[in-house]
């Protein structure tokens, strides 16, 4: 499997495109797993779907990244958190060349991963798996989250078993409580910890960890990269 990584929906970005363009093809058939919302914002189906439905805000945000790459929006599925259940959910991601993971709250994506049954599946992909923020964090086996408006706390948290031996960050933006925490995931492992700004991105294969525009790593295993 093969993963991106990023902090934003940036894959129409102009300058990601000739990078992404050999791990998403015209024919992928793309499954959008949509259950990352924060419960206090929608809390209901009638404002999840009008987020996530046809028409709503994030839904032409998904079908508009994918346009540069020749994915159609008939190409483009959703698990939907009201009306999905265990076995439409398995069979979408069996049937999918692409799982994106979207932003929001990493914690309750697990929750709601468990809840319908559907981590091993979601780890036995073969294919491309993107993530933003919290999608991007929860590929990891075992991820931080850095004090922030939703999370006032730093904690450590299981993810999918996919990716592990470094640590992310993601919305980098060197700020005080960020780099504290990054201190303390570097004390606790002492393994690399990659930065992902807003506009920058990280490509992880069998062969290599890439960055991308902003993206870099700031520490290896013996601590800071000297140039960050």
């Amino acid at each position: 499997m093969n993963h991106i990584l990023l902090s934003r929906s940036i894959l129409a970005s102009p300058q990601m495109i000739p990078h992404f363009k050999p791990l998403i093809h015209e024919n992928d058939k793309v499954l959008i797993v949509a259950l990352s919302h924060f419960s206090k914002h929608i809390g209901d189906e009638e404002t999840y779907e009008s987020y996530y439905g046809k028409g709503g805000e994030y839904y032409q945000k998904m079908v508009d990244s994918f346009a540069p790459y020749g994915i159609k929006e008939s190409q483009i599925k959703w698990i939907h958190y009201f009306k999905d259940d265990h076995a439409t959910a398995i069979k979408k991601i069996k049937e999918s060349d692409i799982i994106y993971l979207p932003g929001g709250a990493p914690d309750l994506m697990m929750m709601r991963i468990e809840a319908f049954g559907i981590k091993e599946a979601l780890e036995s992909h073969q294919g491309l798996m993107i993530g933003s923020s919290a999608g991007a964090m929860i590929q990891m086996a075992s991820y931080h989250m850095s004090p922030d408006d939703d999370y006032p706390h730093f904690s450590y948290e299981k993810g999918l078993d996919l990716l592990k031996g470094f640590s992310i960050e993601v919305h980098y933006r060197r700020r005080k409580k960020q780099k504290a925490a990054l201190r303390k995931v570097n004390r606790a492992f002492h393994q690399e910890i990659f930065a992902i700004p807003d506009d920058g991105a990280i490509i992880v294969t069998n062969e290599a960890i890439k960055c991308l525009e902003s993206a870099k790593k700031i520490y290896h295993k013996k601590g800071v990269v000297k140039s960050s």
